[in-house]
């Protein structure tokens, strides 16, 4: 029987493919009309979302594609600029991860829950095809200067990048050196001190050699102010980062690039502040009817500060190295990637939130991984267009994870005069809960993918990725409480064969549909459990997913108007969902961290966007993206508390059911040497929970502030003027300062959950290079 919300989302699927169906047919005729006009649209797309050049219009993927134009003109700069842009794709911010931290969610398939760390990803995130998503904070948001190209793919991309892309995968590729000398410098200053300077200095060695070097370092004050003169002053951040590349071709048909990065980030406070409501957790502890302690104010009222006497700080470290080399032949071509990423992240938290130095928490992860890839695959123009590949990769990391008491262990409240804290009193610096981990993961995989023209109008494509994962953990020197397992180990083994198929069939010149079948796959783990029946080390099962998808790709109208559409059905199996509770109820020491399987969950949606130049130097463009998605079958759900509760039904958290963007875009000639443009762009999205907590909160009808992340629209404004070889541009963000927030961050608190404000920002930026702008 049908219940009422499958009538809804079946309305809204059918809506969308409909709208697909009719596009489809009346393309034809628009693709006629369009004959002998002279081309004056855009220019051809390219992308490499199935690891070879090719238009964007033929690669049967739904995707969002950035060039290195668009980069420049939208000022993006980190992952949250883009994703932005993208229907369908979700971010939260949680500020845990510093202020550039992002949990990215693509047609709601993303880690559904968070805890300490995610091994491995829901979504692949590639540069210069090697996975760096495997860092020890499991999260990698580097700064993006000097790109050549941004891809975002929506739906499992397994064939192609595997190594835990069930969502999708961010495809990101770096201007390479060339044989001409470029340099430019790049410095700008914008809202709360925030100012920074970027270099790109290309040097041709000699012939057949050439390097490029990229250095940017950016430095701000932080949207957050402490007024507790014993803490961290701000959350104020230092971003570094230097990047240097290779390209040698000594001989026609041999290629070889290397590419050395380095980031650092330096961040004091949190970026986030109170919002007065209790989690399940510190309820536990402390009573449901404790009164949170606040002294400064709690959002939305205070977005600027916080009153907290620990000195915080959130320190992340990363080497990327990548090293390619391609052989051309007659027909084919060989491709070696090596890759090494090493990466460490260092935080110190105050983790009861207020003035008493109560409780505090530190967290060090270092973490490594090495990976090495060769593909061989076709080149040319070819009936079968074929890809054959393996990969070997080591992913480590190392955890350290710690909870102890401050200096004191009960204050006064300031609003009641009442003792409250950790009672009865624990001496300072007493280690509550204290434990290292060590992770590894060896991955091996084979894969094969290859398109047949059947005619001029019918591509099929067809392929699959073989992948073997084994996973160790070990657990020791724990310190914990009374009972706890203080040691354990263990390992498991998991195998997956993930195929795609798509059917393409070209209607006309610039007009394709398409229908695929894709597996994701997202590999099974380990948790340790050191209290009770569940002691020891437990076993979680690899998530999977099937998608079901049909797309539309049009180019009408001498290119100046490009349409894409996709509606997809997503059945999710055994969701790895984190949570984290007590094991002793009302006792902090005995916090666990588990991993559960859900049954199964079900995604419906579709995505379109479309760009139109409707005259010469006038773009406008927008998308906008429908998800709804429900848990099948999750009756015995662990929430915050150790409560149990049905979440059978009921939607997915971090997956708002709409997200939207438009923009409008005028570039001009101002006189004979001076050119501008000016550019307005809205988003947003609609609510959605930020955890199970917050889901289990609707269920009970209780208040949804903070657990629902409220609905939110923003629009920016950009322009600049450039001439010659030197540009100048403007921008303000939040224009009409939406009050809004992705994701709670750190639940537990005594001054209740926190959320990171996103308050307007403005800037502008002075460029001079060498050659023209």
């Amino acid at each position: 029987m049908l219940r009422v919300n499958d009538l809804r989302l079946t309305r809204h699927a059918l809506l969308g493919a409909a709208s697909i169906g009719v596009l489809t047919l009346a393309t034809p005729q628009i693709s006629l009309a369009q004959e002998g006009a002279a081309s004056s649209g855009f220019d051809e797309i390219i992308v490499s979302a199935q690891r070879r050049e090719q238009s964007a219009q033929d690669v049967p993927i739904s995707l969002q594609s950035f060039d290195s134009d668009a980069i420049d003109r939208q000022s993006i700069s980190e992952a949250s600029d883009y994703l932005a842009l993208t229907p369908n794709v979700s971010f939260t911010q949680d500020g845990e991860t510093g202020s550039r931290g992002v949990n990215i969610s693509i047609r709601g398939v993303g880690d559904v829950d968070l805890g300490e760390v995610t091994v491995a990803n829901s979504i692949g995130y590639y540069i210069d095809e090697l996975s760096v998503g495997s860092v020890a904070n499991g999260v990698i948001n580097p700064q993006l200067q000097d790109m050549e190209r941004i891809e975002v793919l929506r739906g499992p991309q397994g064939t192609y990048f595997g190594r835990n892309s069930s969502g999708g995968a961010l495809n990101l590729t770096t201007k390479k050196p060339t044989d001409e000398f470029f340099a430019s410098l790049e410095g700008q200053y914008g809202s709360f001190d925030t100012w920074g300077v970027n270099g790109v200095v290309n040097l041709p060695l000699t012939e057949g050699l050439a390097a490029r070097f990229v250095a940017s370092y950016e430095e701000s004050d932080g949207i957050i102010k402490n007024v507790n003169p014993n803490g961290t002053p701000s959350s104020d951040s230092e971003f570094l980062n230097l990047r240097g590349s290779i390209r040698a071709t000594p001989r026609d048909n041999v290629t070889i690039d290397f590419s050395a990065n380095y980031t650092d980030e330096d961040e004091g406070l949190d970026p986030t502040v109170a919002t007065g409501v209790l989690d399940l957790d510190t309820q536990s502890i402390f009573g449901s009817d404790f009164i949170p302690v606040e002294t400064v104010g709690v959002y939305p009222q205070n977005q600027r500060f916080t009153d907290k006497d620990a000195q915080e700080e959130n320190l992340k470290e990363y080497l990327i190295l990548n090293g390619r080399v391609q052989i051309d032949f007659d027909g084919f071509m060989i491709r070696s990637i090596t890759g090494y990423v090493d990466s460490s992240s260092d935080r110190f938290a105050d983790l009861d939130g207020i003035f008493a130095d109560t409780l505090v928490r530190e967290n060090h992860y270092d973490g490594n991984s090495f990976s090495q890839e060769i593909r061989i695959q076709s080149t040319g123009e070819n009936t079968l267009d074929w890809t054959v590949g393996g990969i070997y990769a080591k992913d480590e990391i190392d955890q350290f994870n710690s909870i102890r008491s401050g200096a004191v262990g009960s204050i006064l409240h300031p609003n009641t005069g009442l003792v409250t804290g950790l009672l009865p009193p624990i001496p300072a610096g007493f280690r509550i809960n204290e434990n290292n981990r060590a992770f590894e993961t060896k991955s091996i995989a084979f894969f094969f993918d290859g398109t047949y023209h059947l005619n001029e109008r019918v591509d099929l494509t067809a392929g699959g990725r073989y992948t073997h994962d084994k996973v160790t953990n070990n657990f020791f020197g724990t310190v914990a409480f009374e009972g706890a397992v203080p040691d354990a180990a263990g390992s498991d083994s998991f195998n997956d064969f993930s195929p795609r198929v798509a059917l393409t069939y070209h209607w006309a010149d610039g007009v394709s549909t398409y229908a695929t079948v894709s597996k994701g796959y997202k590999s099974g783990g380990l948790d340790y459990i050191q209290s009770g029946a569940m002691a020891g080390v437990q076993p979680f099962l690899p998530e999977k997913l099937w998608n079901y998808e049909i797309g539309l790709k049009l180019a009408a109208y001498d290119n100046r108007l490009l349409v894409n559409a996709a509606a997809f059905y997503i059945d999710w199996k055994d969701l790895q969902i984190q949570t984290n509770f007590l094991a002793v109820p009302g006792d902090i020491s005995s916090a666990v961290e588990l991993t559960q399987n859900a049954t199964g969950a079900r995604n419906i949606g579709f995505e379109i966007d479309a760009q139109a130049m409707v005259a010469d130097g006038f773009v406008i463009s927008g998308g906008y993206g429908y998800i709804d998605s429900e848990f099948d079958d999750f009756p015995v759900a662990i929430l915050a508390g150790g409560s149990q509760v049905d979440l059978t039904g009921r939607t997915l958290p971090r997956t708002p059911k709409v997200t939207w963007n438009a923009a409008a875009q005028y570039d001009t000639a101002i006189s004979n040497s001076i050119n501008g443009f000016a550019r307005i762009e809205a988003f947003g999205r609609s609510s959605s929970f930020s955890d199970l907590e917050a889901v289990s909160q609707s269920i009970l009808g209780l208040p949804q502030f903070p657990y629902r992340a409220p609905h939110f629209g923003v629009v920016n404004i950009r322009m600049g003027v450039s001439s010659g070889n030197v540009s100048l541009s403007g921008f303000v963000e939040n224009l009409f300062e939406e009050d809004y927030y992705t994701s709670t961050s750190e639940n537990f608190g005594l001054a209740g959950m926190r959320v990171r404000p996103n308050p307007r920002r403005y800037g502008i930026r002075l460029k001079v290079s060498t050659g023209a702008l």
